[in-house]
C-alpha cells in the first residue's frame, strides 16, 4: 500500500506531516525507520525526521517504546485518558 498522505501535502511542515500520518493512524505502533522513509519520498533528510519524532515525543504528542540492543524505536499516538 502507498504512503499517499506524505506526498499530498507538499506544503506542510515536516512536523505537520508527520503528526497527520499519525493522527490516521493513531492505534498502532510506527517504527521511526519507516517515517524517516516516507520523509525522505518527500526530499527530507532521515535524520531531520527523527529529530521531529522526538521532539514530538517530548511535548507528549507521541508514545515511544525503545526495543532490543539494536534499539528499535517505535512511535504512536499519545492516549490521553
Amino acid at each position: 500500500m502507498k504512503q499517499k498522505i506524505f506526498t499530498k501535502m507538499k506544503e506542510q511542515s515536516l512536523t505537520n506531516r508527520i503528526r497527520a500520518y499519525f493522527i490516521r493512524h493513531p492505534d498502532r505502533f510506527i517504527n521511526g525507520g519507516d517515517i524517516e522513509r516516507l520523509a525522505m519520498q518527500v526530499g527530507y533528510k532521515a535524520s531531520n525526521a527523527s529529530r521531529r519524532l522526538r521532539e514530538l515525543h517530548e511535548e507528549g504528542f507521541l508514545e515511544r517504546q525503545i526495543e532490543g540492543k539494536c534499539k528499535s524505536v517505535w512511535y504512536k499516538l499519545f492516549e490521553t485518558l
